[in-house]
């Protein structure tokens, strides 16, 4: 008897659910008839973000760079880290606390000493990124490596396998969905952390417009700026998926079966 493996929901409905919400949002605005500087239409929304488009432009080209350089950068030590996790228990002992008590400390909190030490630049925003997403990557990653069968270990070894055959073969076939299971969550995280790097000190990003929108109590401009924040997440996380797509074969196979 085949097993029956969930399968995706169909795009279609994703967005038809998201235009349902906009026609309520829409629609309650004109019924309530409720203030602009209060909570804006969509259409309002969209009014905003086509009137400063060029303005928006440079921001949003700034806020991208720092996410997609603050989660490679994630990405790499991550890796680094989950390795030296995966080589001993006595590697995994000395980090995984570290790596866990990192977390409990507030992002708040971080963010302003990055700034002190590194300045307003770019450099600061790519390391806070960096910071928000190598928890989740590294984390995954390690849960990856810990799938993998040692029983084909033992196999190949038996084989006379090398080291590289063997992580060719076994380990990043094995690793590769929870390698890209934290880099979706780390992709979405990425450009909250660009944008909280903003919103502290800065003269270019969506984070710095928000600001700016925020204090002349401009919300459609403020909600534009969040509408492109959300897109922007979901541009990630869908660059991840479509990568994980075509270097995990195997994984859709299974799911069509």
């Amino acid at each position: 008897m085949r097993r029956k493996v969930p399968q995706r929901v169909p795009w279609g409905w994703s967005v038809a659910g998201v235009v349902g919400v906009v026609a309520l949002w829409q629609l309650a605005c004109i019924l309530l008839k409720v203030p602009l500087y209060l909570v804006p239409s969509p259409l309002a929304t969209v009014e905003a973000l086509a009137a400063d488009a060029r303005i928006l432009g440079p921001h949003l080209a700034a806020t991208a760079w720092e996410s997609v350089l603050g989660l490679a950068i994630a990405f790499a030590f991550g890796l680094a880290v989950a390795v030296v996790m995966n080589a001993s228990r006595v590697s995994r002992g000395l980090l995984y606390p570290s790596l866990v008590l990192s977390q409990a400390v507030p992002l708040m909190a971080v963010a302003p000493l990055v700034l002190i030490w590194f300045g307003l630049g770019p450099s600061a925003k790519v390391l806070i990124v960096a910071f928000v997403c190598f928890f989740p990557v590294t984390v995954n990653a390690y849960e990856g490596f810990r799938t993998v069968d040692p029983l084909y270990l033992e196999l190949l070894h038996t084989l006379g396998a090398r080291r590289r055959d063997i992580y060719r073969h076994v380990v990043v076939p094995a690793t590769l969905p929870g390698i890209l299971a934290g880099l979706r969550v780390g992709g979405t995280y990425s450009v909250l952390g660009a944008v909280i790097g903003e919103w502290l000190g800065g003269s270019r990003g969506l984070g710095v417009y928000m600001t700016r929108a925020l204090q002349s109590f401009r919300t459609d401009r403020l909600f534009a700026a969040i509408l492109l924040v959300m897109l922007m997440s979901l541009g990630l996380f869908l660059v991840v998926d479509g990568v994980g797509f075509w270097l995990t074969p195997w994984v859709q196979r299974r799911l069509r079966a």
